[in-house]
């Protein structure tokens, strides 16, 4: 039998997502959020094999969805962040 994980601090999760003062921040971070919790209590497919952290993942999404000119920069094409090689 395949153990599963649980997602952990949803209540939590979904508090912080509701104080987020950006608009289109907390948008993007709900729609994650939802989609997340959607497929493993409704869809139950592709589950975690560990335990979820809700509250770190939006707080980690908050600090990445809030780039807002990162975010559109990359959806120009161009490569931006430390990861990839000054040559391509």
């Amino acid at each position: 039998m395949v153990e599963t994980g649980a997602l952990l601090n949803c209540d939590e999760a979904g508090r912080f997502i509701e104080q987020i003062q950006d608009p289109v921040t907390r948008s993007f971070v709900n729609m994650v959020f939802v989609h997340l919790v959607k497929k493993v209590h409704l869809e139950k497919r592709d589950l975690p094999k560990s335990d979820l952290d809700m509250l770190f993942l939006v707080r980690a999404l908050t600090d990445f969805f809030s780039e807002h000119e990162v975010i559109a920069r990359t959806l120009e094409g161009e490569k931006v962040g430390a990861w990839f090689d000054s040559d391509t």
